[in-house]
């Protein structure tokens, strides 16, 4: 280390919140500062909004939660009275005005005391953040020092500044700030690791200047936080980076005024292995976060049923996770042999709960109450298709209520996206697992899982998939191929592209101009189905939850 540089030490503190949890906050941010000092590390940086959880949502304007986040920091300040370490810790702070929005703010607290609060400038307002709905932005930036080195923070978006006006990193660096912090809760998608690492870049190097890099970690509802937390020298090179998907504490120290020479590149993503892992978290959050014991899967033979399975029993530990078969005269034995397979790998409990009988009475029930020909008794219609599933559901919501156990849908992005699915039926839950991965990736993710240890019956990822609702149903009777189907529905869900310019993109790929404009059609028809999935963990850079469309709509491009 040259005479010109300063040394510093400091912790990036990859925390998992529960909102509105403050005690259990407050005790893993104290534990977490306490470990700081006796590392001996000069600063330790928390994620945004770690005191109070993220997203809070209308929670942001409730005088009452404000408060309780106040009496919160004030405890973690007081137990820094005899410490050296500088914390900064992400919460809700009060607004300007009385009657005002509140604030997203940091924290910087020293020795037991708060030295300064600094305010959240840039307020995203697109796909999952409607952050100027609930608080107003920074009037001010502050700066404080560590080791006689000039600081600054900022907060998520305040560094995305691309699109705004104002430029908070700037205004830091023309403070004299050496050092710029950014906490983040910024979710995960399958693109995010190399969006950010780009931008973490880009952004120390533009304004020279140090730049340390918290995110949360874990499940809040549906979004997954990654974590990635990371640190860039003045020339834009990663000089730390924390493994992903973890709640840790990880010292760095860095030499400020000292040039680097060195520069860990982004280790290379295995992006399927990343949406098990983000599954995994997504489940165990959810289910742990709001107080479940057990879960409830019904298994179809098929591979979506078989996956979320897997996932849960990976999540939190197959004692926990129950399938239930449930055969109709449609079913093959062959899928009812694959999932008692499935459970007996997997360690799970397993029930077969068959729905023939009563399949048969409710028709009985109907066609007396409502004469029909012969002709219409015999024709399989939707209606008697959907009936089986919403006879299924009815089953395994009576377990539910009845065992106290979570429902995990088991429907997929793909079968979503165009409606091929049963509204009170195989969309019934509390969380729907698969809802933003496409069917493609749910066999990727399979193949992923069997490579670690082959829970998943051959027989399942090799069947034709199927509903089983009538006789000799295929999926590829009513659905393009998959892999055609998933090119356009990326293109036109994630993209956001134009039918036109989807033909134009696919035209070398043997989709057809008639397939693409049946495929958005149905998209557009059905948005009244997906307003009535339970919550859908996010993986990709669009899930529905960020797909504001209205259902009464005939605008057509």
């Amino acid at each position: 280390m040259s005479k010109q540089s300063k040394a510093l030490k400091i912790g990036l503190a990859q925390l998992n919140s529960r909102v509105g949890d403050f005690q259990a906050n407050q005790s893993k941010i104290t534990s977490f500062i306490e470990e700081a000092e006796r590392m001996g590390l000069d600063l330790v940086v928390f994620p945004e909004m770690s005191l109070c959880g993220y997203p809070v949502w209308d929670l942001a304007n409730k005088r009452a939660f404000v408060e309780m986040g106040m009496r919160a920091l004030r405890a973690i300040a007081k137990t820094t009275k005899q410490m050296h370490v500088t914390s900064v810790v992400g919460m809700v702070d009060y607004g300007a005005k009385p009657n005002g929005k509140n604030r997203n703010a940091l924290a910087v607290i020293r020795s037991g005391k708060v030295l300064c609060m600094q305010h959240k400038t840039l307020l995203p307002n697109y796909d999952v953040f409607l952050e100027e709905i609930f608080f107003e932005p920074a009037d001010q930036h502050h700066t404080f020092k560590v080791n006689q080195i000039k600081v600054g923070a900022s907060i998520c978006e305040d560094i995305w500044d691309d699109a705004y006006r104002v430029k908070p990193l700037q205004v830091l660096k023309k403070k004299g700030v050496q050092l710029a912090l950014n906490a983040s809760a910024s979710p995960y998608h399958r693109r995010a690791a190399h969006i950010r690492d780009a931008l973490i870049r880009r952004k120390a190097k533009q304004n020279h200047v140090w730049l340390i890099y918290v995110n949360q970690v874990g499940g809040q509802d549906d979004l997954v936080f990654d974590g990635r937390s990371m640190v860039s020298d003045p020339q834009g090179r990663i000089v730390a980076r924390v493994e992903p998907f973890i709640e840790c504490l990880v010292p760095v120290e860095i030499a400020v005024g000292e040039k680097r020479s060195f520069d860990l590149p982004l280790p290379k993503i295995n992006e399927t292995k990343e949406m098990y892992q983000a599954l995994v978290l997504g489940i165990h959050d959810y289910v742990e976060k709001n107080g479940f014991q057990k879960v409830v899967v019904g298994l179809s033979g098929g591979i979506d049923s078989a996956l979320v399975a897997t996932l849960a029993a990976d999540a939190i530990g197959p004692e926990r996770v129950l399938g239930v078969t449930m055969p109709s005269k449609f079913s093959s034995v062959g899928s009812y042999r694959d999932s008692e397979a499935l459970a007996k790998r997997l360690g799970i409990e397993f029930r077969t709960l068959a729905i023939k009988d009563s399949y048969r009475h409710f028709l009985q029930k109907m066609e007396k109450e409502n004469p029909r020909s012969q002709d219409q008794k015999r024709k399989m219609s939707l209606a008697k298709e959907n009936l089986q599933a919403r006879l299924r559901a009815l089953q395994l919501m009576y377990i539910s209520n009845d065992e106290n156990r979570l429902l995990l849908s088991t429907g997929n992005k793909s079968e979503m996206a165009m409606g091929y699915c049963t509204l009170y039926g195989d969309m019934c839950g509390g969380l729907a697992v698969l809802g933003d991965v496409y069917k493609t990736d749910v066999y990727r993710i399979c193949d992923y899982r069997n490579s670690i240890s082959p829970v998943i019956p051959e027989a399942i990822l090799k069947k034709a998939p199927s509903a089983e609702l009538k006789p000799n149903q295929k999926d590829q009777d009513t659905l393009p191929p998959y892999e055609q189907l998933d090119a356009v529905l990326k293109l036109y869900i994630e993209e956001n592209m134009y039918e036109r310019d989807i033909i134009k993109r696919l035209a070398k790929q043997r989709v057809s101009r008639k397939e693409i404009v049946d495929i958005i059609k149905k998209v557009d028809n059905n948005e009244y189905k997906r307003r009535q999935t339970p919550p859908i963990i996010r993986v990709t850079s669009k899930a529905w939850f960020g797909r504001r469309m209205p259902i009464t709509n005939r605008f057509r491009k």
